[in-house]
């Protein structure tokens, strides 16, 4: 169905069942992989499993497999990003899709061009840190020899990718030299990914194959074009580089040239590079865009790992930040109480206290190694003490940043720091004052205890159905047993290998998703004439069969036939005919487009023959024994 082999299911299952336990447990999307057993690890990765529910997409049927909503990540500035939360299932098959194209895609881009993703397929690394490493180690080798660097942004780059233009690419690099992906292929893909992405590009926690399809194919036409724009007609540059992560790129120039035609030049390559970018639905952050002498590129890449990389000295950050994890409290504990604290000012004391102008890693990544590695910090008496002081000041001051304050107040141990976080996020439930900032504090805390405190669980649970949904079926016990429920594996057994019916279902979700209630009518009707005739011949009724009677099952007399002991059958079926044959979308008479009929009307139809299927396989329950 989406082009997947065995072998690249077999292999991003290792990819992500391999990770630390650690690295499990920090993330909300990865949470799941914690809680499944090594018996559970050996079947997904199985074989069988694949054949059975992966090959021809048959997961589709199970609803808790489906699973698709909101994420609650934060950008820098405070502001969620418009993120998706995958089913373990759903992110899995997603991460294998985007491995079996980078198998086949083949970039145009020159070989000038290196270009860096979240992750990396060729080595299997679900992780982003060393190829992050990689990128910057890149561009301190080659600034040795330059002059100049131009810096350039996408703004909002993953919402704006255009599906449309992703998968054509696909199509035109991936099947180059044979046929690696059909039309139909193609289609589900697509389809695939916008389900993801709530009808978008799906931005999705640690997703390698998020980073992988944006950077390397939607950008790889654009990099090569503005490549050759320089190459071709910017006479003062002769000899350059472009390496990029994601959506920076950097253009390191080597030769030496007077700055105002250097200028003069930065000038037409930025505005070709946005002109390319509009053709693509993308924009240029001019704000973060700049030209600057060499000597500046740690000013905006803010980290360097030369003296690692080309002399063997690695650093400890706790040695190169003595006290400053401290002075970073401090600082905050006074910002709080002068009541002056917001974004801006939260980040501008992780600036200060975090960065280092003789190793520059970045003061997020510095602060992040605090936070999430480094234990014995959160040991000192005077760094829970003044945690404990933020917290009786102003606990609203945890919004600035809900995850990374809410673990760092968990791993402080300390009982009244632990409590007050609990009491206030209890208390604005029940004042009715719980918003998403509240969701997200609570979500960091849950992670951390590993959803051990029922009372919070059922605060967010009260508070984000879709989120209490993800824990049932994902987070509280292994995520193996959405593919159990009896029901659906007697529809699998049904339908067996006929792939369409898996199509034509497949798409019924996705209309409905849209709230398309005309295409999801269509679809679904589609489906149910195709499972009767797989039904039909699953329970032997015509021993003369030798494969099902497709053509047959579109007639009404057919469907009435085979369900006949269904009382009631007769009438549902009937109406479900006519609304068929009245959709535009499935025929000519397009009497719908005049019809006082509802969405609910077609919605119900959809109910109604569901019931009828499940009650004749219940009837004839000896068949699914």
């Amino acid at each position: 169905m989406f082009g997947i082999t065995y072998d690249t299911w077999n292999q991003i299952c290792q990819m992500y069942f391999g990770l630390s336990n650690g690295c499990k447990k920090a993330y909300l999307q990865w949470f799941p992989f914690s809680k499944i057993s090594e018996s559970d690890e050996r079947h997904i990765m199985s074989e069988a499993f694949f054949e059975k529910y992966i090959k021809n997409a048959s997961f589709v049927l199970f609803p808790e497999a489906m699973h698709q909503s909101e994420n609650f990540l934060q950008k820098g500035d405070g502001s969620f990003r418009d993120s998706s939360l995958l089913s373990p299932i759903l992110y899995l098959v997603l991460q294998a899709i985007g491995k079996e194209i980078h198998n086949h895609y083949q970039p145009i881009r020159s070989v000038n061009i290196d270009a860096f993703y979240a992750g990396n397929y060729e080595y299997m690394r679900a992780k982003y840190k060393v190829d992050y490493d990689n990128f910057y180690k890149l561009i301190n080798s080659y600034i040795c020899n330059c002059t100049y660097f131009i810096k350039t942004d996408i703004t909002n780059f993953f919402p704006n990718i255009n599906l449309d233009i992703l998968m054509n690419k696909i199509d035109e690099r991936s099947n180059v030299s044979e046929n690696n992906f059909t039309p139909t292929q193609l289609k589900m893909i697509k389809e695939f990914l916008a389900y993801c992405g709530s009808g978008r590009f799906p931005t999705v926690e640690n997703s390698v194959a998020s980073s992988f399809l944006s950077t390397v194919i939607y950008l790889d036409e654009i990099d090569d074009r503005i490549y050759k724009f320089i190459n071709e007609k910017i006479d003062c540059i002769d000899a350059f580089k472009i390496i990029r992560y994601v959506d920076d790129m950097y253009i390191l120039i080597e030769d030496e040239t007077d700055i105002l035609e250097l200028h003069n030049a930065y000038n037409q390559i930025r505005n070709e590079y946005s002109s390319i970018l509009k053709e693509y639905g993308l924009s240029l952050n001019t704000k973060k865009c700049c030209i600057k002498p060499k000597k500046d590129i740690n000013e905006e890449l803010k980290k360097s790992l030369y003296d690692e990389y080309f002399n063997g000295i690695q650093h400890n950050i706790e040695d190169l930040f003595v006290g400053k994890f401290q002075m970073f409290l401090d600082s905050l504990l006074d910002s709080v109480e002068k009541d002056c604290i917001d974004v801006e000012r939260y980040n501008s004391i992780i600036e200060e206290c975090f960065g280092n102008n003789s190793v520059e890693f970045t003061p997020t990544e510095v602060f992040n190694y605090f936070v999430y590695e480094c234990e014995n910090t959160f040991e000192s008496p005077n760094v829970a003490k003044t945690i404990c002081r933020l917290i009786k000041t102003d606990i609203s001051f945890i919004s600035l940043d809900p995850k990374r304050l809410s673990i760092m107040i968990m791993k402080t141990k300390n009982t009244e720091a632990i409590k007050s976080l609990l009491n206030e996020l209890f208390t604005r439930d029940r004042n009715g004052c719980w918003n998403t900032y509240d969701t997200s504090i609570a979500i960091s805390y849950l992670i951390q205890s590993e959803f051990r405190h029922i009372d919070l669980l059922k605060v967010l649970n009260k508070n984000s159905k879709s989120l209490e949904d993800y824990y049932k079926y994902c987070c509280k016990t292994s995520f193996a047993v959405l593919l159990r429920n009896k029901r659906f594996n007697d529809y699998v057994k049904v339908i067996d290998s006929d792939w369409k019916a898996y199509f034509l279902y497949f798409m019924y979700l996705i209309e409905k998703q849209r709230h398309d209630v005309l295409a999801e009518f269509a679809f679904f009707k589609n489906f149910f004439d195709r499972f009767n005739a797989d039904l039909d011949f699953f329970c032997g009724k015509d021993s003369k069969s030798k494969k099902p009677n497709y053509n047959g099952f579109y007639q009404e007399s057919a469907a009435k036939k085979l369900y006949k002991e269904i009382p009631g059958s007769d009438k549902i079926i009937r109406e479900a005919h006519k609304l068929r044959n009245s959709n535009p979308l499935s025929h000519s008479s397009a009497e719908l487009i005049d019809s006082k009929s509802t969405s609910k009307d077609l919605k119900n139809s959809i109910n109604d023959l569901i019931s009828i299927i499940n009650e004749y396989m219940d009837i004839n329950w000896n068949y699914f024994r």
